[in-house]
């Protein structure tokens, strides 16, 4: 098997399995997918949010100007990760994970250091590099791989980490922006990437079990074969995935959702500013993580039984109404509500995407395709908050915009309610 070799012996789990001899080492590659996440996306998404607040206070810059900035790094997260998919199938995810967490240290040194706008410009689309190398492609191929009946359930897990990123390194990192200043913040949450990333890829993470004798799921019984499984068994290629009607309408549902979703969560510091002062925005956003964690720890306990389009379709559903909530909400208990309902969706909503991908297309081709469809929901999430920017600025405030998002969300739903398996 292509990469199935990467980084040791054909045999011998590493180290780690010692403190648990008789778990199956798939719990272990799911706690260090938490770890990634929790440093990875906790910087690389909702870190982000932090960074366009505190370059518009700190530096005073505009939204705009600072928002076509974060829209770019979104859209080169997408483009990046369209170019490696191919090749964390063929040859392992843990090299791309390794050296994205430097060039994610590198970027976030760089951003430190711009004294005007337009290097944003450069030095941001060299984050998202880093971010689309160590973050969703590659570590959702490794999850993909160890677990076939609870990938759900793995993967929500795995994912926690994101949600408690969010939950404790918004408020730390606002909190240093505050006392220490932007260009020491960014140095210290690059140290952070670094130091956990580098040594969960060398002494945790492995690509596949079948070189150390073990079965995914580590023997739970698989399911029975569903209509359409062996094309799901198949390598796809770019061209035949494109010509899928299930691959475009999964497109139109995630861009759109998560144009919207991405949209928000950059803003919703600014956005909640407004109304409340700073440091209860970012517990307020702290609140969406908390939310995150619970709502992905409850569906994916129960994920793997159940329709992934309907259940996608509930969860857009439901962010349209946090998303009203926003647009209508003017204390601060019910902008923690919306916060909160806000937070039930956002991370399940990353995680389905995932699970529709290699339950529609397989684990062989899983990172092509997940990278293929990265490429146009990445680049539709990036023009999110460029596009709430504008809306600010064009209504004074906003509300239209939040509305309008609202239907989208609405639309979303609609497509991936009725999306078929390939054909």
């Amino acid at each position: 098997m292509a990469g199935a070799q990467e980084g040791g012996s054909a045999h011998a789990l590493p180290a780690v399995h010692r403190l648990f001899p008789g778990a199956f080492y798939g719990w272990f590659i799911v706690a260090g997918g938490s770890l990634l996440s929790f440093v990875v996306v906790g910087v690389g998404f909702y870190g982000m949010a932090v960074f366009l607040d505190g370059l518009c206070n700190e530096r005073g810059w505009s939204r705009t100007s600072v928002s076509f900035a974060t829209s770019l790094y979104f859209v080169t997260t997408g483009l990046a990760g369209s170019l490696i998919g191919r090749s964390v199938d063929r040859h392992g995810a843990r090299g791309w994970i390794a050296a994205g967490a430097l060039v994610m240290g590198l970027a976030l040194v760089l951003i430190g250091q711009v004294d005007a706008p337009w290097q944003l410009y450069l030095v941001y689309p060299l984050l998202g590099c880093g971010f689309a190398m160590t973050g969703g492609v590659p570590s959702n191929a490794i999850i993909t791989r160890w677990f076939t009946a609870r990938r759900a359930r793995a993967m929500s897990i795995a994912q926690t980490g994101v949600s408690v990123g969010g939950v404790v390194l918004v408020p730390f990192a606002t909190h240093l922006i505050l006392s220490q200043g932007f260009t020491t913040a960014t140095r210290v949450l690059a140290g952070l990437v670094v130091a956990v990333v580098l040594p969960v890829v060398l002494f945790v993470l492995r690509w596949d079990p079948a070189p150390y004798g073990l079965a995914p799921d580590g023997g739970a019984p698989a399911p029975a074969p569903a209509p359409g499984a062996e094309l799901r068994g198949r390598h796809w290629t770019a061209r035949e995935a494109l010509a899928t009607r299930a691959f475009w309408i999964l497109v139109a549902a995630f861009g759109g959702i998560l144009f919207c979703q991405v949209a928000v969560a950059m803003h919703q510091i600014a956005l909640l500013r407004e109304r409340i002062d700073p440091t209860a925005a970012a517990y307020a956003v702290s609140t969406t993580a908390f939310g995150s964690i619970v709502a992905r720890l409850v569906v994916g306990g129960f994920a793997d039984r159940v329709s992934k389009r309907r259940l996608g379709s509930a969860l857009m559903l439901v962010q349209a109404v946090a998303l009203v909530a926003f647009a209508l909400a003017a204390d601060a208990p019910l902008l923690y509500a919306a916060s909160l309902l806000f937070g039930f969706t956002i991370g399940n909503l990353f995680m389905l995407q995932a699970l529709l991908v290699a339950e529609l297309f397989g684990v062989a081709s899983f990172g092509s395709v997940l990278g293929l469809l990265q490429l146009v929901t990445q680049t539709a999430s990036g023009l999110g908050p460029f596009a709430l920017g504008l809306l600010y600025a064009g209504f004074g405030g906003y509300e239209v915009g939040l509305g309008l998002l609202a239907g989208l969300a609405v639309l979303s739903a609609a497509f991936l309610w009725r999306v078929p398996a390939p054909s």
